[in-house]
């Protein structure tokens, strides 16, 4: 098996979005790629469960790509994209597709904040229809995952409702909360309930300096600046033992990303970000796989019990 990617286009609420879908490969069948490149997919005799990745602001798929690769080699099908849109007073860049209005406080939880996931989803069944995509017939988009860093996995959180996402299955963030910024016309340092239907997983570095610097968004009082652990404790109402707070020492904003992006976004607040230990990276990408498999009960060859409690584990919650 390898990992071959599929390119694509979509249409997010009128912001161009380019995605690439990433699916197990048939080596065997090299041959048949030599003129086009365009690899078949192996037959596993499954299908495959479908991964979205939603990005931060300013970061480029590429920077998700290992963690792709990662899960791909589990039998799943993961789909990077970055929407090109407003961001606000910053101008236009990379962004996983956000409706602000929709997060008003008239509006919030009322209808999807996410102005990607349903038109790339849409894009995804018609791939998987096509007979001439080396997809056809492989994707189970019965069966999903939205996972998302920074603003990206804010969204997957706004949008964890399941009549909004058609299959979702469970929903992981890395440096993501859902405290709100006063600019939207919230409450300071107000958390927002998600529907939390499914199970979900948040991650954080210990060292997160861009959610540190962000503060100023959401509060101007000198109280502790906790977001990721307030929206475990007060916005996730599931009880079910299958949702889980996990925070990695010396980790910090971009330890999901590699390589690194340093020309774009806020990386410059973490000026060692691309110096990341590898093992907690790779820690990284087991917790995520393994809450995957364990939220659609597929075999892992590790359970999340076991991952943290690993050293570079430095606090974990579950509910």
């Amino acid at each position: 098996m390898i990992v071959r990617g599929l390119h694509f286009s979509f249409d997010a609420h009128g912001d161009a979005a380019l995605a690439t879908l990433l699916y197990p490969g048939d080596d065997g069948r090299l041959d048949e790629a030599r003129l086009t490149g365009q690899v078949p997919a192996i037959e596993t005799g499954a299908l495959w469960p479908v991964v979205v990745i939603m990005p931060g602001i300013n970061v480029a798929p590429d920077s998700y790509r290992w963690l792709a690769r990662r899960l791909v080699a589990d039998g799943l099908c993961v789909v990077t994209y970055a929407a090109i849109g407003s961001l606000g007073p910053a101008g236009r860049g990379i962004t996983p597709g956000i409706d602000l209005a929709a997060l008003a406080p008239d509006t919030i939880g009322t209808r999807p904040s996410s102005t990607a996931l349903g038109p790339l989803l849409a894009h995804l069944a018609e791939l998987a229809a096509d007979e001439h995509t080396p997809v056809a017939g492989h994707l189970d988009l019965g069966r999903v995952v939205v996972g998302g860093h920074s603003a990206g996995g804010t969204a997957a959180l706004h949008n964890s409702e399941t009549g909004w996402v058609p299959g979702l299955q469970a929903v992981f963030a890395y440096g993501a909360h859902t405290m709100v910024a006063t600019a939207l016309g919230h409450g300071e340092a107000a958390v927002i309930s998600i529907p939390a239907k499914v199970p979900i997983m948040l991650l954080a570095g210990a060292d997160d300096r861009v959610i540190a610097a962000s503060r100023d968004r959401y509060r101007s009082d000198d109280g502790a600046h906790e977001p990721v652990r307030r929206t475990f404790a007060e916005a996730i109402h599931r009880q079910q033992g299958d949702s889980w707070l996990v925070e990695l020492a010396g980790a910090g904003h971009f330890a999901i990303c590699d390589p690194v992006d340093t020309t774009s976004g806020r990386s410059f607040l973490e000026t060692d970000s691309a110096k990341t230990d590898p093992a907690v990276r790779e820690l990284l990408g087991d917790l995520i796989a393994a809450f995957i498999a364990a939220s659609l009960a597929r075999p892992s060859g590790v359970s999340m019990e076991q991952l943290v409690d690993r050293p570079s584990v430095r606090h974990w919650d579950r509910r």
